[in-house]
């Protein structure tokens, strides 16, 4: 027995009811899973962020991650210019401004190690990403999926807003 959703009156069918069967919906989210997944294809790094993105860093992950309470291995890049990360930056972050950001992760290991004194991340790390707002974190991201595919990379969408506000007022860890 097919499952009917009432919706609401549709303008364009002068005030009568119409319904959609569960699998009328089963089929249009099949359908537009399809979509992106042909979308996706055309473009590579697009389809290597569709896939295989993680949901964005929360503060209260990101103290965790900071504090050795969470044992997945990462990296933290700020990607805001010198002079910004001259007001503060999240602990154990390394700066890798926005505009470097996508030569820095083409580089050999040891050009990456010399220029910024941490390892290169592996596929093995969490490679988190914030700015000020969560802005350009997200096109750091973009970036470097362009030129490495293997990174398991996030964003720390609040970014330093966000973490200057909470850890500033000693927000504890939950």
């Amino acid at each position: 027995m097919d499952t009917i959703i009432p919706l609401k009156p549709s303008r364009a069918i002068s005030g009568s009811l119409r319904h959609v069967t569960l699998e009328d919906t089963m089929l249009s989210a099949v359908r537009a899973t399809r979509s992106a997944a042909i979308r996706a294809a055309r473009v590579p790094h697009l389809a290597a962020r569709l896939y295989s993105s993680k949901p964005d860093v929360s503060f209260d992950e990101l103290q965790k991650i900071i504090h050795g309470v969470s044992p997945k291995p990462y990296v933290l890049v700020d990607v805001r210019e010198p002079n910004e990360v001259a007001e503060g930056r999240v602990p154990t972050a390394v700066n890798i401004p926005l505009g470097d950001v996508a030569a820095a992760f083409a580089m050999p290991s040891d050009a990456f190690i010399a220029k910024y004194r941490i390892d290169r991340p592996s596929d093995e790390e969490d490679v988190i990403f914030y700015c000020r707002s969560g802005k350009r974190s997200q096109k750091a991201i973009d970036e470097v999926a362009r030129v490495d595919h293997s990174l398991s990379l996030r964003n720390y969408r609040g970014s330093w807003l966000d973490y200057a506000d909470k850890a500033l007022h000693n927000k504890p860890l939950n």
